[in-house]
């Protein structure tokens, strides 16, 4: 009986550490319930003028052009 006793009193501190791993900052505001064919992450950024020129122009060295 008293092995089932300290068991008992066991399982909070195992269970414990898994409970606060829930509460990572990093864990929360995640996206848990999904939508198929339906992108629910942050919008995208606008690219600058100055970057989007500079994607044109490695593209079109790529091609070879």
């Amino acid at each position: 009986m008293a092995r089932r006793s300290s068991a008992l009193l066991l399982w909070p501190l195992v269970a414990l550490p898994l409970v606060l791993a829930g509460c990572d900052e990093a864990e929360q505001g995640r996206i848990l319930r999904y939508e198929k064919g339906v992108y629910l992450g942050p919008e995208d950024t606008k690219l600058d003028q100055e970057t989007l020129d500079q994607l044109r122009q490695r593209t079109r060295l790529q091609q070879g052009s």
